[in-house]
């Protein structure tokens, strides 16, 4: 969907139309989840492949998840949105960082970890990513763009410290050292 690119809020609004779009959603969800765990992966080597089973779980898991919090949150701003909409919103927009984080991997290992020259690229490429995204949460949860971004803010905020939490207690991620 090449469109998506230039025209996110019309893709979207004829992907929901037409109920198509939605399992590619979930997929690029898992490659989103993959992507951000394949440092950590290429660190160990082949030694844990089900690392990239469990960052496409996550992705898929924190897809639903923050699907169902930007629909609950929506209504507050007075959004009316489908469940199976936001999904398909959030998921088609994280297809730019999905890419942007790929590239930037291949990046960073063809230059032996230095890319510093590329960080203003990356940058407008990571707002021009956000605009997409908002732009499909906003058709989608029927809001305005002002309005789609207090929710996901909102969002955001409310599940950051319970999701910290979590990571804490099941993966062992050590919290703040005490003095």
């Amino acid at each position: 969907m090449i469109t998506l690119w230039y025209k996110p809020g019309q893709t979207l609004q004829g992907l929901i139309a037409s109920g198509k779009g939605r399992s590619v959603a979930v997929f690029i969800a898992a490659i989103f989840g993959v992507v951000q765990v394949w440092p950590a992966f290429a660190a160990q080597g082949s030694a844990r492949p089900g690392l990239l089973l469990l960052g496409a779980f996550v992705g898929v898991a924190g897809l639903y998840l923050f699907s169902w919090l930007l629909r609950n949150f929506s209504r507050w701003f007075g959004g009316g949105a489908e469940l199976v909409d936001v999904r398909t919103a959030l998921g088609w927009g994280l297809l730019p960082w999905a890419g942007l984080f790929g590239l930037l991997l291949v990046l960073v290992t063809a230059t032996s970890g230095d890319a510093r020259q590329m960080f203003p690229l990356f940058f407008a490429a990571i707002v021009y990513g956000f605009v997409i995204l908002l732009s499909c949460l906003a058709v989608a949860l029927r809001l305005s763009l002002m309005k789609a971004f207090f929710c996901l803010i909102l969002t955001f905020l409310v599940s950051i410290f319970p999701l910290t939490f979590v990571m804490q207690l099941f993966f062992g991620v050590p919290g703040p050292e005490a003095p």
